[in-house]
Formats: structure tokens, C-alpha cells, sequence
């Protein structure tokens, strides 16, 4: 075994690197001590653990270190089965909705929350994995799925973490899926925002000066969405789309963002000039590309849109699914005063949807400026 040639490239690296996504020397010397064992599918969660770095952050530095050329990354499809990889690939674009298993001879579908799972090995350049291991670690795989002993790793990265990361979307804003491919993802939490009266904004003060409100309206909200493990999915004219893993992310995302725009208005001295609204649900859709880049598509997507849509200026609403997952609730615990259930008809939406609609501290005068704005 012989790692000197990659510890040298990670090191480089760590030495280049201007973003402060490296865990400086600590990595290097993981990378100098691992062997073929470690080093063949790299968990960057396992790591982290080991590093007791956060897990986020490691990830954002194996998805650059494999940017860099250094690692490469994995997409691995696990039988719904028996667990094995029943299929790997370099690339997303390379991902197919289903896949087969020879092991098992089962046909199975792909879903990026569940049975994918992204790991890195080191580039063929830096370093060659032993022939040997190679060899008895899949004799090791076929002996294990014999006596049904193949289990995915108790923490690892999913595909869906891995979109997550907005470093990838960055970096690998090309990898997106074939045209006529879709991967199920069966949770993620969907976020649409829009300023209130945007039109009258641009009457009111000037397309100049109301498109600078609007640019740096982006700013804050692109921030307080990445700051809590979201990523940008697009913007739509105002409007923003954005996705988080879990539905208690997207909801402090929301409260991120009101208690933002209040400092915003205060601090450019605007008499809430700039209102956002916020809509949340969260359950099962389908990732496709769009536009040669990853977007979701299906009903989740267009209850979020709708439900935005109902809301206020500066009201955050939420869906069934987000009020009852039990994380988002304690999210909200002692920063929301209560939650105000609605049932009404959403356009498009055949039957009829409850909706919660956060309610905060503040006087009732405050309340009347946000709707009447």
C-alpha cells in the first residue's frame, strides 16, 4: 500500500484551497493511514465521524476534492432485495430509473432517499486499488448475499444528501439526468417563496431601483436556504424554488428568512418595502432534468406552489405533512405563537387541503401592515 502520491494531491489541495471547505491536515492523514479496505467506496459520513468534523462540510470536500480529479465519485444503486450494488456509475447522467440485480435476479426501482447511495474511491491516478482485495471482497459480497447478510452502511451518504450539498449543484451543474430518466425521491421538502405585490414595487419606486431591491432580495434568500442545509432548485421571475432534505429544515429556513427581511427592511430603511411569502410541503416526487438541470416534477411540487400562493405578505404557510413531522414542530417551539388551520381549495388540486398558517408574537397592528401590504 502506498498512498504518498494522493496524500501529495490532497495536500495541494488543502494548500489551494480558498473556500475553507478542507479540514486541513487531519484529512491528509486519514487518507495516509487508510488502506484498500477504507479507500475502495469512501464514506464521507463515516469519516466525518472519525475527523469529528461536520458531516456537511466533509461531504462538500470529497464532492471538491472529485471536481479536483483527486477522488471519484460514486453513485451506487442498492437492490431493494438484498441490499447489494446492483449498479454503480461516475456520473448522474448515467442513473436509470430501475435497475436489475443479477445476485438476486429482481428488477427494482432507484429512489435517491433510499437505496442510492454516493461514495468516493481515489482516482486511478493517485492510487490503484489491489487487484487482490478486489477479488476476495467480491467473493466476500456473493457469500454474504448467499447467507442474506448484505446490509447497507448505518449511516451513509444517499443521493439525495448528496443534492443537497450546494457545492455539487455548483460544481457538477452539467451531471444532471438523461432526458427521458427520472429517479423517485420518496421525501424532500419543497419551498416556494414570491414578494408580495412585486408588480406594484416596480410602479412604485422604478424598474432601477425596484430590480436592485429584487437582486438583493436573492442574496439573503439564497443565504438563509443554504445556511440550512437547502439548496436553489430556480428562481421563476420573483419567485424561488428551493428543496430540503427534511421538512424541519425548509420550516427554519422560513423563520431564517422573516426574521431576515425584517433586518433587511430596517436596515436599507424601507417601509417593508419588500414582503415575502412562504409556502412548505414535503412528500414523494420524481427528479428529472429540465432544461439540462436537475428540477422535481409532480404534485408535491405544484401543492407547494399553490400553497405559497395562498399565503399573505410576510405569512409563512405549511402543509398536513410539514405540521405533523414531529421535528418541524419542535423547530417551532417557543418562535411561533400558534398555527392557524385553513381547509380550502387550491387551484389545480382536485380535493380540498388543510393548511397551517404560522402566527408569530407581534401586535395586531403589525399583523394588518403585512396583509394589507
Amino acid at each position: 500500500m502506498n498512498t504518498k502520491n494522493l496524500v501529495r494531491e490532497v495536500q495541494k489541495r488543502v494548500a489551494q484551497d480558498a473556500d475553507g471547505y478542507y479540514p486541513g491536515a487531519a484529512l491528509a492523514q486519514w487518507f495516509a493511514k487508510a488502506r484498500d479496505a477504507e479507500l475502495w467506496r469512501i464514506n464521507a459520513f463515516e469519516v466525518a465521524g472519525a475527523l469529528a468534523v461536520k458531516r456537511e462540510k466533509l461531504l462538500a470536500t470529497f464532492i471538491r476534492l472529485a471536481q479536483d480529479g483527486v477522488l471519484d465519485l460514486n453513485w451506487d444503486f442498492h437492490c431493494t432485495h438484498c441490499n447489494a450494488v446492483a449498479g454503480t456509475h461516475n456520473h448522474l447522467r448515467e442513473a436509470t430509473a430501475g435497475n436489475h440485480c443479477p445476485l438476486c435476479n429482481m428488477d427494482f426501482r432507484n429512489d435517491l432517499a433510499r437505496n442510492v447511495e454516493v461514495t468516493f474511491t481515489p482516482s486511478g491516478r493517485w492510487y490503484t486499488i489491489d487487484r487482490g482485495f478486489l477479488a476476495e471482497r467480491t467473493r466476500q459480497v456473493v457469500q454474504a448475499h448467499k447467507e442474506k447478510r448484505i446490509r447497507l452502511p448505518a449511516v451513509y451518504v444517499s443521493g439525495l444528501d448528496c443534492l443537497h450539498v450546494p457545492l455539487f449543484r455548483q460544481m457538477f451543474e452539467s451531471d444532471t439526468l438523461s432526458l427521458r430518466e427520472s429517479l423517485a425521491i420518496s421525501q424532500v421538502c419543497i419551498m416556494f417563496t414570491d414578494i408580495k405585490g412585486s408588480t406594484e414595487l416596480y410602479d412604485r419606486l422604478g424598474d432601477s431601483t425596484a430590480y436592485g431591491l429584487v437582486r438583493d432580495h436573492f442574496d439573503v434568500l439564497f443565504k438563509a436556504v443554504e445556511d440550512h442545509h437547502g439548496v436553489i432548485v430556480k428562481t421563476i421571475g420573483d419567485s424561488v424554488m428551493a428543496s430540503f432534505r427534511r421538512p424541519a429544515d425548509g420550516v427554519d429556513a422560513a423563520l431564517a428568512i422573516r426574521e431576515a427581511f425584517a433586518e433587511f427592511n430596517r436596515r436599507e430603511n424601507l417601509k417593508n418595502e419588500v414582503i415575502v411569502k412562504i409556502g412548505l410541503h414535503a412528500g414523494a416526487t420524481i427528479m428529472v432534468n429540465l432544461n439540462n438541470r436537475l428540477d422535481y416534477f409532480g404534485q408535491v411540487v405544484n401543492m407547494a406552489a399553490r400553497i405559497q400562493g395562498t399565503a399573505d405578505g410576510g405569512q409563512i404557510v405549511v402543509s398536513s405533512a410539514v405540521r405533523e413531522d414531529p421535528d418541524s414542530l419542535a423547530r417551532m417551539k417557543g418562535r411561533v405563537k400558534a398555527l392557524r388551520r385553513r381547509v380550502e381549495n387550491l387551484k389545480g388540486i382536485s380535493a380540498q387541503q388543510t393548511t397551517f398558517r404560522l402566527e408569530f408574537a407581534e401586535g395586531a397592528a403589525a399583523a394588518k401592515a403585512h396583509r394589507a401590504a
